[in-house]
């Protein structure tokens, strides 16, 4: 098959999750013998080059007709009084329109270039939060798959945020004119429908990872703990917080290790005096730098209240550490409780802290909980095993859509 993939935040370059799956996924169609190329609609100060080889992978940026170095700087000041000036003033709006239309005929001729059978691309789309009002993204001239990650809609329930009625409607409208959609955990589809996303079938699709690049450690740190992740409410860190005072007043000894950005000193503000002398604020690091320390420790814990399906928690499980995970949204679609980690609610503080000092004080059972782990990440999310799976659900959609063509 020869495969698109839209994506505005391909590596390298600022990119979230989102990036990171797609980056993933499209080296393993390649490897898997697709043709693959990808193409995304870029903000205003994006960087990095226009068109480039990475790999077997060809990828290509697009460009919004106000793009400016002047932009670039995000954390800036100035960058984000500028961005802020061009949303409300309408700026945005409509270099979007005008740029949307370019940017069709742009991926037209993209599927003309490269025989394209079909484009993925994913719910959400960074454009649509300059918006302020309705703006439809393009249909193009081949079968289309919609995967579910986490649209604005999504993420401003979960966040119980108003929701801008023209936001949802763009949305709608892109899941309308799919001819599949898939999401990447079955609670996320689930939600989908809650939230009246979208009413049709809707295939899971799990992320993988990478996981022949990550070689085990046989010696663990058994005291210590690792958490990596956004530092924010909705990854759990001050519940965490709260949980780690209670774990190093019976285990004095017990390490905290947090990789991450976030408000640090709201975090220390939770802990004791003894508990803040054992835990560690990295920030981020290079990733062998991570998966070391993820690879060295004895547990690594997530307890999220949001997830559509995260990746963290399958590195650390690839890495043959026990990992405590969040009991809502899609943490039972990847672990078994007590079988290849354990799941805890997020607001049961007692509760962090209990599963913690049970795996901190047992290591035969943190050792073979994190052997679990790594098989099962290995048997399922591999991703030669998720590549394997999207073969096989682009072709049952370009089946199902050639049958519709040959009836009309």
């Amino acid at each position: 098959m020869n495969i698109l993939y839209l994506c505005d935040e391909y590596p390298p370059g600022r990119h979230g999750g989102i990036g990171t799956v797609v980056h993933m996924l499209a080296h393993t169609m390649a490897d898997l013998g697709h043709k693959v190329t990808v193409v995304g609609f870029y903000d205003w100060g994006y960087g990095g080059k226009d068109e480039f080889d990475d790999g077997k992978v060809k990828v290509y940026r697009f460009r919004r007709g106000m793009a400016s170095k002047l932009f670039e700087e995000q954390d800036s000041l100035f960058a984000r009084g500028l961005f802020k000036l061009c949303k409300v003033s309408g700026l945005f709006q409509r270099d979007i329109k005008k740029s949307l239309v370019r940017y069709k005929a742009f991926v037209e001729s993209l599927i003309e270039r490269h025989n394209i059978d079909i484009i993925e691309m994913p719910d959400y789309n960074d454009y649509i939060r300059f918006c302020n009002s309705y703006v439809p993204f393009p249909k193009f001239s081949v079968p289309t798959v919609v995967k579910l990650h986490g649209s604005l809609t999504y993420i401003g329930h979960n966040n119980n945020t108003e929701v801008p009625a023209h936001v949802v409607a763009m949305e709608r409208h892109i899941l309308a004119q799919a001819e599949g959609v898939c999401s990447v955990s079955k609670y996320r589809a689930d939600m989908a429908q809650v939230y009246k996303e979208y009413e049709g079938d809707i295939a899971v699709m799990y992320n993988g990872i990478e996981t022949a690049s990550i070689q085990p450690y046989e010696t663990k740190y058994h005291n210590r703990v690792v958490f990596t992740g956004t530092l924010n409410a909705n990854k759990g860190i001050f519940q965490l917080a709260k949980a780690w005072n209670k774990v190093v007043s019976k285990l004095p000894d017990a390490e905290l290790v947090v990789f991450g950005k976030g408000p640090i000193e709201k975090i220390k503000a939770l802990l004791t005096e003894q508990a803040k002398a054992m835990v560690s604020f990295k920030g981020h690091v290079p990733r062998a730098d991570l998966f070391q320390y993820l690879g060295e420790s004895a547990v690594a814990i997530f307890p999220s209240y949001a997830e559509s399906f995260a990746l963290a928690p399958m590195e650390a499980m690839a890495c043959k550490t026990a990992v405590v995970y969040t009991k809502r949204t899609s943490g039972p679609e990847l672990i078994e409780d007590n079988v290849n980690g354990m799941l805890v609610d997020p607001d049961d503080v007692e509760g962090i802290a209990e599963k913690l000092l049970q795996l901190l004080t047992n290591p035969d059972l943190a050792q073979q909980l994190g052997e679990r782990a790594r098989q099962h990440v290995l048997d399922n999310f591999s991703m030669r095993v998720v590549g394997q799976k999207h073969t096989g659900y682009y072709q049952s959609i370009l089946e199902a859509n050639n049958s519709l063509r040959k009836t009309k």
